[in-house]
């Protein structure tokens, strides 16, 4: 269990920013945190950490720990912690830095990036050696994706139905250098029965063209679309799944 694999899967992998249409202005969620086991083979290898805090009206920070438990902590020793901070907009949440760092192992690594929007572009700062990317108005930072998902689907979901009301959701992200594209189907409603209750929850299905990874995210309308399930399949096997044990700050009625 690396790392830098933990924190992918706890981000919900890489999703958001813009959709396939106007989506309507919808208020940003309270203050939360959640907490999540992450799974392989039956087993709990370490546990996924995020906090949502609003230090003013128009402003977020968002971080996300990752972390072995003992069991795992006897293969790869690796902690990831992420954090973005940024404004709150009508449509969702605009980054203004990023932060990645992975320590406690052999492959320890920083990264931040700035984003200025006035010149459409994002400085990569790695290992002090900055660079330059140009971007555009819907990109985001990879660990508030999930975030701008949860804003999204509410947005899209004018008739209160809980089914997100959008099919398919389209997202830029500013990572590893690159501006990715990111394509979502949304599915069916089914039950998820986590440790931290039992929820109605919508499939959302991420495939990469160059890639047989396929994530899949079970989010719950009772908790503004919050992930209770993700799970990553390569080549037809599960990697690792990870499920929800805990949340304050959303009401929710399992």
């Amino acid at each position: 269990m690396r790392g830098a694999r933990l924190g992918a899967i706890a981000l919900g992998l890489a999703l958001i920013a813009a959709s396939a249409a106007p989506a309507a202005s919808v208020e940003a969620p309270p203050e939360f945190s959640a907490r999540y086991d992450v799974r392989k083979a039956g087993l709990t290898l370490g546990h996924a950490e995020l906090r949502f805090r609003r230090p003013a009206e128009s402003r977020y920070l968002y971080r996300l720990s990752v972390r072995p438990n003992r069991l795992a902590g006897l293969f790869y020793s690796s902690r990831v912690r992420e954090m973005s901070i940024g404004h709150i907009q009508p449509d969702g949440f605009r980054p203004d830095v990023y932060r990645y760092t992975r320590s406690g192992g052999d492959d320890d690594r920083r990264a931040e990036l700035r984003f200025d929007w006035e010149a459409m572009r994002v400085v990569n700062d790695v290992a002090d050696r900055p660079w330059r990317m140009a971007i555009t108005p819907d990109t985001i930072d990879r660990v508030i994706s999930p975030l701008q998902l949860m804003h999204d689907l509410a947005a899209h979901d004018g008739d209160g139905d809980g089914t997100g009301g959008a099919d398919t959701l389209v997202y830029r992200i500013a990572d590893g250098g690159q501006l990715k594209t990111y394509e979502l189907q949304v599915g069916e409603t089914t039950r998820v029965t986590t440790p931290a209750g039992r929820f109605e929850a919508l499939t959302i299905r991420r495939s990469a063209p160059d890639s047989d990874r396929v994530t899949t995210l079970w989010v719950a309308p009772a908790l503004r679309y919050l992930a209770v399930q993700v799970e990553q399949r390569e080549a037809g096997d599960r990697n690792f799944r990870m499920v929800l044990s805990r949340v304050d700050g959303l009401d929710h009625n399992p």
